[in-house]
Formats: structure tokens, C-alpha cells, sequence
């Protein structure tokens, strides 16, 4: 009967009942040959995991937008703006009965079996997913891309801009402990010392020993020399577990070791000094002299006069021979000019170094 007569044209021109089933003897008969056909039988497992992708899509794409929509960078509100949508589009089509009706429209315009139906629609799915999910395996290129090219306006003294970078790395991934170490360091070229605090104290908790070294030298410079030497010597614990597996570094990572042991052991030297604890800032100031003298890391260290001249302090204060004083006031003021001369900047601890490493060696 179906197959010589159009019930669905005559329907629409005959009156009907739903109590007369013949009129619908061709629904009846297709959406038994969909339920039998063999491709349908697992169309339960298709929807199960169709759903699963909408609610981690959904999850994901909310995430982004958070991520990205506070950024001010406005390439990545664009790339949130994608997901998101794509997102909604793909609930709408699996929620709601007019986004089913329209998405099996769809399929049929493309010419898609109605036993394929489930699988079309599971594939489009995956396919959202999948491109979430290379946006958000994507987060680390995309928030180290930004701490980079940070790491490059600071070298060129663009220290606005790079603050700016620096906050939209740190935007994308809160613990990007390095992008808050680096962060810090532009606030203290900025002069912004209450930032810069605040950026070290995070770095701190990833580990970062140079955060614990210049976190300490502003303590010391505010006469906290107790927070300092507390400081230090938990950058000291770091630094010994690293020690452990010295041969294991690279010889990039050995000078890095040498440089932040040198200012470790300068740090409690010199804080112990103005705590009056002499002998102490002696057995400390000992290790880093001679990483100061080693030719080969002392081109590493920033200030490698610094050590010499807070050691020169401590031998004015315990009566030693002057000639032992002058020879560590020699070396304090002989680094610090050639510093001066390569043109680099000090700090006004040092310039009063300097200042009194002349003065007695005038004697």
C-alpha cells in the first residue's frame, strides 16, 4: 500500500484521526526499518559517547573563555570566541528537539543514509572536541610565547610592554613561576619594589632559587636580616638537593649552580655582618669568594666585587692586618669599576662600597 500511495500528501488533504492508523502506515513502516537495520544497532553506545563530548566540550570552551576573555590580548578572545560557539552549537543540536530536527535536516541535504544518522553526528562531535582540545594542548605554546617575547622587550628596556606580557602569560597559566620571577625583575627595574616583592614571594614557591637570592637582598636592605638569612637558607636546601646531581647538569646548569650558590653564601655573609655575627659572615663569605675568584664563573656573577667588599667590612670590625683589609678593598673597588666600565649599572650599596673601598686605599 505504501509503496503506490503518498499517505504524507494525502494526509494533508483528508481528514484523519489518530485512531485511524492506516493514514500512518509509512511512518509505522520507516521507523521499523530504522530500528532493524543492522547499523542501528549500536546507535545507544553513539549517543552515550556524543553526550560525554558535549559536557567535556562545554567544560573546556567555558574554561577558555574565562581564560581568554580576561586576557586583553584580543587574538585570543577571538580564539575563545570559536570553541564557545561551536560548543553551544553542538548542545542546541543534541538537546534540544528543533536542534535534532534541524541537524537530521542537514544530513539528509547531504545525502546521508538515515542509518548513518548517529555516526555523522558522533563524528561532528569528535571533531569539536578535537579542535578544543588542540586549542587547549595549545596553552603552553601560547603563554610561553608570551613570556618570551616579555623576556624580549625587557632586553630592549620596553619594560611597559613586557609587563604587559609577562601579565598575560601569567593570565593563562597562574603557575608560571618563571613568568612571576621575570615579572618581579621588571617591577624592580620599574622601581615598583611592593610588586616586585609580592612576584618573588610566588616564584618562591616553584622553587626559584634566584627569587629567594633577590627577595633576600631587598630584606637586607630594609635591615630584616633574620627574614634573610631564613630566606637563604632555604634556598641553600634547594641548592644542595641540586648539588646532588651536579654531573648530571649541563654545563649551562653548573654555571647557573655556581652563580646562585655565590650569591647565597654572599647574602648570609653579609647579613650576618649587620647582625654583628662576624665569624658567621666569615664561614659564609669564604665559599662565595672563591666562586668570585674562579675565572671561569666570575664573568657569570653580577656583582662579584660585592663579596670582597662586605668581606673587607668584617676584617675593619675583627682587628685583622691592614694589608689584608687593602688587598680585599682592591679587589672590591677593581670589579666594581670594570662593571662601571662595561657599562653596567650598580646599586647604591655598591656605589658606597666603592666609594669607601677608595677612601682606604687613599690611607
Amino acid at each position: 500500500m505504501i509503496q503506490y500511495v503518498n499517505l504524507a500528501e494525502h494526509r494533508k488533504n483528508f481528514p484523519k484521526s489518530r485512531e485511524s492508523w492506516w493514514w500512518y502506515l509509512d511512518i509505522y513502516a520507516q521507523e521499523k526499518a530504522i530500528k532493524s537495520h543492522p547499523w542501528n544497532r549500536f546507535d545507544w553506545f553513539f549517543r552515550g559517547v556524543r553526550g560525554i563530548s558535549v559536557i567535556g566540550n562545554i567544560a573546556i570552551s567555558l574554561r577558555l573563555a574565562r581564560l581568554f576573555f580576561s586576557s586583553t590580548s584580543e587574538f585570543l578572545v577571538a580564539v575563545a570566541i570559536v570553541p564557545f560557539i561551536l560548543s553551544l552549537f553542538q548542545a542546541q543540536s543534541e538537546l534540544t528537539e528543533t536542534g535534532k530536527k534541524g541537524f537530521d535536516k542537514l544530513l539528509e541535504i547531504f545525502k546521508i543514509p538515515q542509518h548513518f544518522h548517529e555516526e555523522a553526528k558522533l563524528g561532528f562531535n569528535l571533531f569539536i572536541t578535537g579542535f578544543i582540545l588542540v586549542i587547549w594542548l595549545s596553552l603552553p605554546l601560547i603563554y610561553n610565547g608570551y613570556k618570551l617575547a616579555g623576556q624580549q622587550l625587557q632586553q630592549k628596556e620596553k619594560l611597559a610592554s613586557a609587563e604587559e606580557k609577562y601579565l598575560q602569560a601569567i593570565q593563562l597559566d597562574d603557575n608560571n613561576f618563571d613568568a612571576h620571577y621575570k615579572l618581579a625583575t621588571v617591577y624592580e627595574e620599574l622601581q615598583d619594589l611592593e610588586n616586585a616583592k609580592k612576584q618573588y614571594i610566588i616564584a618562591i614557591r616553584g622553587g626559584f632559587v634566584d627569587a629567594y637570592n633577590n627577595l633576600a637582598y631587598w630584606y637586607i636592605r630594609e635591615n630584616k636580616n633574620g627574614e634573610a638569612v631564613e630566606l637563604m637558607n632555604q634556598g641553600l636546601q634547594l641548592l644542595e638537593e641540586k648539588e646532588r646531581n651536579f654531573e648530571g647538569l649541563t654545563d649551562e646548569e653548573k654555571f647557573n649552580f655556581q652563580t646562585q650558590k655565590y650569591g647565597i653564601f654572599k647574602k648570609l655573609g653579609w647579613a650576618r655582618f649587620k647582625q654583628k655575627r662576624y665569624d658567621d659572615s666569615v664561614a659564609y663569605l669564604f665559599p662565595a669568594i672563591a666562586i668570585a675568584k674562579n675565572s671561569k664563573y666570575q664573568k657569570y656573577i653580577r656583582n662579584p666585587g660585592a663579596v670582597f667588599c662586605i668581606y673587607s667590612q668584617v676584617l675593619s670590625k675583627t682587628n685583622k692586618p691592614s694589608s689584608e683589609v687593602k688587598e680585599n678593598w682592591q679587589q672590591c673597588r677593581q670589579l666594581i669599576v670594570s662593571r662601571l666600565a662595561a657599562g653596567e649599572t650598580i646599586h647604591s650599596e655598591e656605589d658606597g662600597w666603592l666609594y669607601e673601598a677608595k677612601q682606604q686605599l687613599n690611607k
